[in-house]
């Protein structure tokens, strides 16, 4: 006689069926209200749907109880190692004395890097997804031998630091010179151990390959883009752009509080919203508690108004203690707003956490607020013309660009900004890179809203169409399945 099989449990026998994964961040995933969060967070919720999942992250700072509790349900175990600011400069300090980088010092916990070896020596793990190459060596070593690894490097870090270290003075130069060297051969050994390195572009991972001196003969380099929630990130109501008031329900620096949701239909916390950093570079050292004290950043976006028919407002996104975000809007507001202010009437609101004094002294020129941390960006996306993004030092996918272009809103932006988005010029965006031309861009836009109108239409539509996460994170998929061992799933 056959007997039925209750739903519960066929529902378990299903989920032990599935390959465990091990996925190593260097950050709590949750909430996504940074760049590399985003991406992490979204690669968590598209592979905890084929996998039991195995999170083994640091933190710098306390993870709320409801966060932690949204990110157990999708995960089989979650191990969070708290990273202590003094033990971390120590940590830090000693593996550049031992020949590593600061960071691999830095994001390193002796207790974390003991339970994941314990839970794999227990039941050895089908793949493992490392999220930065600070987090390789918590699996470069004999128990995870033979181990199929995949390595998301999402940006090619020596090579920004190194960046990094021709434009800025000593003795940081000296700082940021010796970290490239030491995150290269880093990432060296990465392409040596992996089966596959994943980046946030095609361009990047040429980058990489470049860097090579030697690789795994039947190692895998390929680009995987960011994406974008589009349904969170959409144009205002019933038009693909244009202006309206944000006075409303806009809550005070601080007030907002972390929700929790269902694991599987997840609509993004307004945090996400605050997400507006570049993806890179990943190993950069943490920024400490994020806070800001005595700064008096302007909150009330209701000041952020239409003063005449020529009016143009601007709007900056960013985490903004970010090194690429502080140089790219120091040098707009000092080298391209005063310029423009001759030209048209307009106004800059430079939203994100974090500000520095460099970032709020901004604040005492001419057209310019600072307006500091907010629940929900949407609303300064929503009210303003044209969205901005002047870096000069960018390497991968840019999320403020992709969510202002699917809020249906036109981007000037620098070159190194558009880099990883396939887009046109004149089209989709619109790409300055001098002072000169910038002024010439956004006053030609300012005069010309069916211009303004056409571009962020066309922006929302390419977005929609071709950065969708679920889109872009199933290559993610396709490498762990090509790369997976063949032993039997361990209940």
């Amino acid at each position: 006689m056959l007997r039925r099989i209750p739903a519960t449990t066929r529902k378990v026998v299903l989920l032990l069926m599935l390959p465990r994964l091990l996925f190593l961040t260097h950050r709590f995933p949750y909430p996504p209200n940074r760049g590399d969060r985003i991406r992490s967070y979204n690669m968590l919720r598209e592979l905890a749907q084929r996998h039991r999942v195995t999170l083994a992250c640091t933190t710098d700072e306390a993870v709320a109880d409801s966060d932690l509790q949204h990110v157990e349900e999708l995960c089989e175990s979650v191990l969070v190692a708290p990273l202590h600011r003094l033990r971390r400069v120590l940590r830090g300090a000693g593996s550049v004395a031992r020949g590593g980088s600061l960071t691999e010092g830095m994001f390193h916990s002796p207790a974390l890097f003991a339970q994941v070896a314990s839970a794999q020596q227990q039941h050895p793990f089908d793949n493992v997804l490392v999220f930065c190459s600070s987090m390789f060596p918590y699996i470069d070593h004999g128990c995870f031998t033979g181990t199929p690894t995949v390595v998301d490097l999402v940006d090619v870090d020596s090579q920004k630091w190194a960046q990094m270290s021709r434009e800025t003075g000593a003795p940081k130069r000296w700082v940021y010179r010796l970290e490239a060297h030491r995150v290269g051969k880093l990432e060296q050994r990465i392409a040596n151990r992996a089966c596959a390195v994943t980046l946030v572009s095609d361009s990047e991972a040429d980058v990489f390959r470049k860097t090579l001196t030697e690789a795994k003969p039947a190692l895998n380099i390929c680009g995987i883009s960011n994406g974008v929630d589009t349904d969170y990130f959409r144009p205002p109501s019933g038009r693909s752009h244009a202006r309206q008031s944000v006075g409303a329900g806009v809550q005070p620096l601080g007030a907002h509080k972390p929700i929790t949701e269902s694991a599987k239909a997840y609509t993004p916390a307004p945090s996400q919203a605050n997400a507006h950093q570049s993806v890179g570079p990943q190993n950069e050292p943490p920024s400490g508690d994020g806070s800001y004290g005595g700064a008096s950043a302007e909150t009330d976006p209701s000041n952020f108004e239409l003063r005449t028919s020529n009016f143009l407002r601007l709007v900056f996104t960013g985490v903004l203690d970010y090194h690429p975000n502080v140089e790219g809007i120091d040098w707009f507001c000092r080298q391209v707003m005063p310029e423009l202010l001759r030209n048209v009437d307009a106004e800059l609101a430079i939203v994100g956490r974090r500000p520095t004094p460099r970032v709020l002294e901004l604040a005492n020129m001419a057209g310019v607020r600072v307006v500091g941390e907010v629940p929900d960006v949407r609303p300064y996306l929503h009210a303003a013309d044209v969205a901005i993004s002047p870096l000069s030092l960018a390497r991968g996918i840019q999320n403020k660009v992709l969510e202002a272009m699917a809020t249906g809103l036109p981007v000037v932006l620098t070159r190194p900004s558009a880099e990883g988005i396939e887009a046109e010029s004149g089209q989709h965006f619109v790409i300055a890179d001098s002072a000169a031309e910038w002024t010439e861009r956004l006053v030609a836009l300012a005069r010309d809203a069916q211009s303004r109108a056409d571009i962020g239409e066309a922006a929302r539509e390419l977005v929609v169409k071709e950065y969708s996460w679920s889109a872009k994170l199933s290559d993610f998929q396709t490498l762990l399945d090509t790369n997976k061992t063949d032993a039997p799933h361990t209940p």
